[in-house]
């Protein structure tokens, strides 16, 4: 079987496509005892996303949450800071988006800990700041590098024995 090294990028990406599930969770009023999201409050909401499990699943590292709103008249995403999330303005971007800054789109980390292993699920909590009536659509996925050590484990070649007779 001849491989291409170009094959692997791309099955990198068909890995993520196929293999990796992303979920955003309802946007809910953070403002205690309000139903319904109006202009100039803000709105809580949670994405989760999940590797494969063994053994399709390879381990994934420098994983970054890419979040876009459909509309931003209508919300934009407050980019969190701090210890354990940084918001990006772009995916190779090492300079973080001041916490608190409204945008409609950005690439969170959670500094702590950008890998997701095999079969594991991390969520991240984020929030968004409402600006006018009408409706948007959150959106996400993640980008990540598959772990070089799952994709190319260190492995051993069979034993080379011979008989040692002593007399």
């Amino acid at each position: 079987m001849s491989i291409e090294l170009s094959d692997i990028a791309a099955a990198v990406g068909t890995y993520l496509d196929t293999n990796v599930t992303t979920t955003i969770s309802a946007v809910t009023p953070t403002k205690p005892k309000q139903d319904v999201l109006t202009p100039g409050q803000d709105g809580a909401f949670s994405v989760t996303v999940t590797n494969a499990s063994a053994p399709e699943g390879v381990k994934l590292i420098n994983v970054r949450y890419h979040m876009k709103i459909s509309d931003d008249t209508v919300a934009k995403f407050v980019a969190p800071g701090g210890l354990v999330l940084a918001a990006f303005p772009s995916l190779n971007s090492t300079t973080p988006i001041k916490d608190g800054t409204l945008v409609g789109e950005m690439f969170v980390e959670n500094v702590l800990d950008n890998q997701l292993d095999v079969g594991d699920s991390d969520t991240i909590n984020l929030t968004l700041h409402c600006i006018k009536q009408g409706d948007a659509k959150a959106t996400g996925h993640i980008h990540a590098d598959v772990d070089q050590s799952d994709l190319f484990p260190t492995s051993q070649s069979p034993n080379g024995e011979q008989t040692v007779s002593v007399l």
